[in-house]
């Protein structure tokens, strides 16, 4: 996997922020699997603490966070659903909200350990 910046300038083509982040969250709620496939997040959570070393990619938003008030944890709570996809059906889902919502935030602080 790799990400390359194609210098593409959103404000010039008149984007909406909502639209970016939208169309991002269509791309990856469509993906057969999720970004962080099911065969890993039992063992991700089973993991979870401060000190574990992710990452993801939207880590340079983050980095705006000044500017554009999206912290790692924000994109983290806009992105988890979509990024892990967990049966909400299930009681341990639900009480494990809060541990994927901080995996992703992990991986968005830990961007340069794995690119």
């Amino acid at each position: 996997f790799s990400v390359a910046d194609h210098g593409l300038d959103l404000a010039e083509k008149d984007f909406t922020v909502n639209a970016v982040a939208g169309a991002m969250k269509s791309f990856f709620s469509e993906l057969p699997e999720p970004l962080v496939p099911y065969s890993m997040q039992l063992e991700l959570v089973e993991a979870h603490t401060p000190s574990v070393p992710f990452a993801l990619v939207p880590r340079r938003v983050s980095q705006q966070h000044r500017v554009n008030l999206m912290t790692s944890e924000n994109l983290s709570i806009c992105f988890w659903p979509t990024l892990m996809r967990p049966d909400f059906s299930t009681m341990d889902a639900l009480t494990a909200t809060r541990t994927y919502q901080t995996i992703i935030e992990l991986f968005i602080h830990q961007c340069p350990f794995f690119f």
